[in-house]
């Protein structure tokens, strides 16, 4: 019995540490954005329910659409499971990303974009600042190219716009740690 003891006790640390809530970051300030449907889309639409955002640009010939397939089975994981989300993906090459040439590209990764919502609609020196002030990651487009270097991370967002956590796609738990965190946003 003595030694079943420590054991214990530290079965009840990780199991109440697991538990506890995570930590809201920087709340991102209110944007309206034109989506794939070329409609406005104001973040006060994502209110009432978690969502997840990511960074993207439709003629990306390395990351992006992995990217963009990781987020379409995510979407559809959490559909399985009955959890309500919204995805955002920001396009990090509005010159080029239309709200024409979005709606095309989804239609490569998902046959449901109820909720999930591409974005254009503001400069390139806009969206910089954007993500730069708002997510605290880089997106650069040199003249020179058409590709644009920007980050690769998903971003878990709550209800009321804060951020939660970053999540890199290419590390093959963050599903599973996605999928428990929001259990401990609850």
């Amino acid at each position: 019995m003595k030694r079943l003891i420590p054991f214990m006790l530290i079965l009840i640390v990780f199991v109440s540490g697991c538990s506890e809530p995570l930590e809201r970051g920087k709340q991102v300030r209110e944007f309206t954005f034109t989506d794939q449907h070329n409609q406005p889309f104001n973040s006060k639409y994502l209110s009432g329910s978690p969502w997840i955002a990511d960074f993207i640009f439709t003629n990306c010939t390395t990351v992006c659409p992995t990217l963009t397939s990781e987020m379409a089975d995510l979407q559809a994981e959490l559909k399985d499971r009955d959890i309500e989300m919204n995805f955002i993906s920001f396009s990090v090459d509005p010159n080029t990303d239309t709200p024409a040439v979005l709606k095309d590209y989804i239609a490569n990764f998902t046959d449901d974009e109820s909720n999930w919502h591409l974005l254009t609609g503001y400069t390139q020196l806009e969206f910089e600042a954007f993500a730069r002030e708002e997510f605290q990651t880089f997106v650069l487009k040199h003249e020179s190219s058409t590709q644009v270097v920007h980050g690769t991370n998903f971003y878990l967002m709550d209800s009321e716009g804060y951020m939660m956590k970053e999540y890199n796609f290419s590390n093959e738990s963050y599903k599973e740690e996605l999928l428990a965190d929001l259990k401990r946003m609850k």
